[in-house]
């Protein structure tokens, strides 16, 4: 509950106030990673911004030089001086704009890394149940995002913005001193455009919020078309003109969105740029009108109309850099969220250390999911002592594997409490537990990457010990499968790969299998890791989880009743509550729900098309 509170915190911050924060986060981290390339950055904005004014002024001094030649010597030598000034200006403003933009790629690249890795390394530490949380998982998306589109070039932008002011007022400075009015017009001139740009934003963004669930849905339809496994079903099912149809409506219609957004902002830049050149013509024939009054030379009103045209480009960069600070504002507010999560725990010093699980107890436990006032789980009470085989049935949704989740300490209790050794979960070192603790859950990870990492992710020290890795791998029956691979341990687990491989479901159900049984592990957790498979593969898989966890503490998870047989204590859970428990022999005697599991899986198992002893032996 105290993390929730943090999160509702975080977002009810005032926009500005969270944008601020976040720029002064950014902007510690680019000077702690690259003080002295941040701050030649910085120079170099500077005297980027410098040169606009000198320009104006260097093109002035040039051709009132160049119009007073008539065979001087003196001012041909003068003209060609502040020419060459007016390219030297020119060529160093160029170099200047490459040269910081190498520096920034440079400082980008490193910093979008370090807040990569400092993101996942939070999303780690992050309670599981955040991520049941709809609106924590959409300010993941964003913070992702942000990484993604460069969060820091907001930083970039905002020193542009300073550099351009720098450069107005200069600029400003010089048309002060031909009429007051003149800078005022010209800004008067650019508003329209500023305040478009900043409006065409602000619908980009609402835009971009409306086509989200359809261009999500439009992705997901368009990747049908490209993954194996869906083309399967495609051809079978004849879904081809169906589900191009269905891409073809999502396209269109979030085509025609973007359209209508590119339509509004054609017509507000038409506008913009119509108010621009009225403004831009009134500033040329006020200083047309200034020559014929002898008040401005030719050099002058040149220098002048150049200007103009400088402030107009200097306003519309100022417009677009704060457009795309606004944009990003709220990707960048997401990521420091995300980063400055917090869930208030205690330090490591202070925690118990787990070095070997000698009983996990549940008292009065209730949980809810984040954003539902259903208990998944009320009022569940048990104790598993140290080498118990117990097991957890019920139908599906009864929440078994949600109370694996809260044995593991990977949820936090509404109610209740969780011990670990007689010790208060909250008071012993979470790492240090499950270091203790293997699981192998339905959905079980099938990494796209070698055998070796597969099976060694098991525990990271033997990642490299050939040995340990064979010998499991010989346990759980899939040594023989090696002689095939040419990469042997280091063959990929994936087609996509060179000389990678396809695995089966029950093979990939033994490389899970070998993985937990890496570690040395004082409770193995199996949650129904075999539901997808066939009866005969689900034995075997059976057979060698409890072959493997032999005198270590085990609790099996499945709606199958036949496993059962083995264990010394039978949870029954029905809607969140225990039910029942008991013995095999005592709980089909009592004739309550388990018994009823028991009854409706013999009748599908003594089935004529299944009347192998196997089977009917062990499953049923």
């Amino acid at each position: 509950m105290e993390e929730e509170q943090i999160l509702t915190t975080q977002k009810e911050e005032k926009p500005f106030k969270a944008f601020v924060r976040s720029q002064i986060y950014f902007l510690k981290l680019i000077y702690k990673e690259y003080p002295k390339s941040f701050l030649l950055f910085g120079l170099l904005v500077l005297l980027s911004s410098i040169c606009p004014p000198l320009i104006v002024l260097v093109n002035k001094e040039t051709i009132d030089r160049i119009s007073t030649i008539n065979g001087d010597s003196n001012a041909f030598k003068y003209a060609l001086f502040f020419l060459l000034i007016y390219f030297i200006l020119n060529y160093a403003t160029a170099i200047f704009t490459e040269i910081e933009n190498y520096i920034f790629t440079k400082i980008s690249i490193t910093v979008n890394y370090v807040l990569k890795a400092l993101m996942s390394k939070k999303l780690i530490q992050i309670p599981l149940k955040e991520f049941e949380n709809s609106v924590f998982y959409d300010s993941m998306k964003l913070a992702d995002m942000a990484i993604g589109g460069n969060c820091i070039r907001v930083i970039q932008n905002l020193i542009y913005v300073v550099g351009s002011i720098i450069s107005l007022v200069g600029i400003f400075g010089i048309l002060l001193t031909i009429h007051w009015s003149l800078p005022f017009a010209l800004f008067l001139s650019t508003l329209p455009g500023i305040l478009l740009a900043f409006w065409s934003k602000i619908k980009g963004y609402h835009m971009e919020k409306d086509i989200s669930e359809k261009e999500r849905e439009m992705h997901f339809t368009d990747t049908l078309f490209t993954d194996k496994r869906s083309l399967k079903e495609i051809k079978i099912y004849n879904l081809g003109n169906y589900l191009l149809n269905k891409w073809k409506v999502l396209f269109k219609y979030t085509q025609d969105k973007k359209m209508s957004l590119a339509l509004w902002e054609l017509k507000s830049r038409s506008f913009a740029a119509f108010v621009l050149q009225v403004a831009s013509m009134g500033v040329s024939v006020f200083l047309v009108y200034q020559i014929f009054d002898a008040k401005l030379s030719i050099g002058s009103y040149v220098a002048l109309l150049t200007a103009v045209t400088t402030v107009q480009g200097l306003f519309g960069t100022i417009g677009g850099n704060l457009g795309t600070i606004f944009e990003t504002a709220i990707y960048n507010n997401a990521l420091l969220s995300i980063l400055n999560y917090s869930e208030n725990k205690k330090e490591n010093s202070h925690l118990i250390k787990i070095n070997n699980i000698e009983n996990i107890t549940l008292k009065n436990a209730s949980f809810c999911y984040p954003n539902s006032s259903t208990k998944v789980l009320d009022n569940v009470s048990l104790k598993i002592n140290k080498g118990d085989n117990i097991s957890i049935v019920g139908y599906n949704g009864s929440g078994k594997t949600t109370l694996a989740y809260c044995i593991l300490g990977l949820f936090d209790l509404e109610e209740g409490e969780l011990k670990v050794n007689n010790n208060v979960v909250h008071t012993i070192d979470i790492n240090s537990f499950l270091s203790k603790t293997s699981a192998i859950f339905q959905d079980f990870m099938r990494y796209k990457y070698s055998i070796r990492e597969n099976i060694g992710f098991g525990d990271l020290s033997k990642l490299y010990n050939d040995n340990e890795i064979y010998e499991v791998l010989k346990k759980v029956g899939l040594d023989s499968k090696l002689s095939n691979y040419v990469d042997g341990l280091d063959t990929y687990l994936t087609k996509e790969l060179p000389n990678g491989t396809e695995l089966s479901g029950g093979e990939w159900q033994k490389i899970a299998l070998a993985r937990a049984f890496m570690k040395e592990s004082d409770l193995i957790i199996l949650d129904e890791p075999t539901a997808a498979l066939d009866p005969i593969s689900e034995l075997k898989v059976f057979e060698t989880f409890y072959r493997l966890s032999k005198n270590k503490t085990t609790l099996t998870i499945s709606h199958r009743i036949g496993p059962t047989k083995r264990s010394d204590l039978i949870i029954v859970m029905d809607k969140g509550k225990v039910v029942e428990q008991g013995t095999f022999e005592e709980l089909i005697n009592n004739q309550g729900l388990f018994y009823k599991m028991y009854e409706s899986q013999s009748v599908w198992y003594k089935d004529d098309l299944l009347k192998s002893k196997e089977i009917s032996s062990v499953l049923v």
